[in-house]
C-alpha cells in the first residue's frame, strides 16, 4: 500500500462532507494523508482534527476563468513536487482536469479520479462549453491511471464520447453513507392522515436540483391539503450561474409555500422530523442526500435521471417522476399524503437497499482495492 495520499476536492467542505470516511480509513492504516482544495468555509479544522492537515489551493468556483485555472494548475503541480506523493485522488471537475495534467507533469507515481459528477455544463445549451470541457477531460483523463464513476450513466457517457478508455474505469456506489451514523429513529411510525406531512428537499439551492418544480409542485398539493408542510434545507452560492434568487426564495416563504432552513451542520435531526424527503434534481452524480435519507429510512421522491435512479427504485423505496414536471411530482407528493402504509413499507426498504448496496465500507474497500490495483 502507499505511504503518502494527497486527497483534492473543491473545497473543504465537499472533502470533509465527502471523503471523512476515507481519511480516516487511511489514518487507520497508518498512511500519510494530506487534503486540498479552496480554502474559507470552516471546514478547515475539521479535517486537520482528523490528523490530516489541509492545504488551501486556489480553486476557482465561478466557472471557466483561463488565468485563475492556470493558477490551480501551476499551484497544484508545485505542491506535488513538493510533497512527492504515492498516490493523488482527485474529486470534483477542477481538481480531477488540473490536477491530473499537473500530477503527470510533476511525476507522480499514480494519479487516481473520482467523476462525482457532470453539473450544469453537460446540461448547457452552450455547445462551445461543453466541447471545450470534453476536450479538457479527454486529455485529463488520459493522464491518470485509473477514474472511479459513481453511477453507469455517466460510466457509459464518457465510454462514448471516447474521453476515457474502458479499462482505465471503475464503477463504485457513489461516495456511500455511514450507515453507523444515519440510522432510523425509533420515533418512526406512521403517520394519520388526519396530522400534516412534512416534505423535505435537501440540496444547494439551484435551478437544475429541481428547486422551482418542488415549489410548484408544493402550491399545487397545498390547493387540496393546506396544512402540509414544505422545507427546503441547503445554502445559496451565488458563484454558480443557476442559483435561487434571493427574491424567489423570499417571495416562496412569504406566500407560505416553503419554509427555508438553511443550512446545518448535522442534517439528521431535520431528516428524522421529516415524513418524504424529495429531490427531483435534473441530474446527480449519486446524490448524497437520497443515501442518507434511505439509511434513515425515509420514504424518497426523486426524479428519473441520471444518478437518482441508481438510489430509487420505482415501488421499492420510493417513487421516480420525469424530470422538470412538476404535475408529476405534486401527483407523486399525493400518493405519500394518502398512503401511510406505503410510506412505511417504502422506508423499510430503502434502509435495507442502503446497508446491502451503498453502505460507506463498501465504497471505501473498492477504494482501497483501487489503490492497491494501480499500485
Amino acid at each position: 500500500m502507499p505511504k503518502k495520499i494527497l486527497l483534492v476536492s473543491r473545497c473543504a467542505w465537499t472533502l470533509y462532507n465527502f471523503r471523512a470516511g476515507l481519511m480516516r480509513l487511511l489514518k487507520s492504516r497508518g498512511m500519510t494523508v494530506i487534503g486540498g482544495g479552496a480554502a474559507g468555509d470552516g471546514f478547515e479544522p475539521k479535517i486537520e482534527a482528523l490528523g490530516v492537515p489541509f492545504i488551501s489551493l486556489p480553486v476557482d468556483k465561478r466557472g471557466i476563468h483561463p488565468r485563475a485555472d492556470i493558477a490551480l494548475l501551476r499551484a497544484l503541480y508545485h505542491r506535488y513536487r513538493r510533497d512527492k506523493p504515492d498516490i493523488v485522488h482527485h474529486f470534483t471537475i477542477k481538481p480531477v482536469i488540473y490536477g491530473s495534467i499537473a500530477a503527470r507533469l510533476a511525476g507522480v507515481p499514480r494519479i487516481v479520479n473520482t467523476v462525482t459528477g457532470l453539473g450544469y455544463v453537460f446540461m448547457a445549451h452552450r455547445s462551445w462549453l461543453r466541447h471545450l470541457v470534453e476536450w479538457q477531460y479527454r486529455v485529463a483523463l488520459a493522464c491518470a491511471h485509473v477514474t472511479l464513476f459513481q453511477n453507469r450513466d455517466d460510466l457509459e457517457l464518457f465510454h462514448m464520447r471516447r474521453l476515457i478508455k474502458p479499462q482505465k474505469t471503475v464503477l463504485v456506489p457513489g461516495s456511500g453513507v455511514d450507515c453507523t451514523f444515519f440510522t432510523p429513529t425509533c420515533a418512526d411510525t406512521p403517520t394519520s392522515l388526519a396530522k400534516p406531512l412534512t416534505f423535505l428537499m435537501v440540496a444547494r439551492l439551484l435551478r437544475d436540483k429541481g428547486i422551482y418544480e418542488f415549489v410548484q409542485a408544493a402550491a399545487m398539493v397545498q390547493r387540496d391539503f393546506p396544512h402540509v408542510q414544505f422545507q427546503l434545507l441547503g445554502g445559496r452560492d451565488e458563484r454558480n450561474p443557476t442559483v435561487v434568487s434571493q427574491a424567489d426564495l423570499d417571495q416562496w416563504q412569504t406566500a407560505g409555500l416553503v419554509t427555508w432552513l438553511g443550512e446545518v451542520a448535522d442534517v439528521r435531526p431535520v431528516i428524522a422530523q421529516a415524513d418524504v424527503v424529495v429531490l427531483p434534481s435534473y441530474r446527480e452524480g449519486t446524490p448524497r442526500a437520497l443515501l442518507e435519507a434511505a439509511a434513515m429510512g425515509k420514504p424518497l421522491i426523486t426524479t428519473d435521471t441520471v444518478g437518482c435512479r441508481e438510489v430509487v427504485e420505482e415501488g421499492v423505496n420510493g417513487l421516480l417522476v420525469p424530470v422538470q414536471d412538476a404535475p408529476a411530482l405534486a401527483s407523486a407528493m399525493l400518493r405519500m399524503l394518502s398512503d401511510p402504509t406505503m410510506r412505511e413499507r417504502l422506508g423499510k426498504a430503502g434502509r435495507e437497499k442502503m446497508e446491502r448496496e451503498f453502505d460507506e465500507h463498501i465504497v471505501l474497500d473498492q477504494i482501497l482495492k483501487t489503490y492497491e490495483d494501480v499500485l
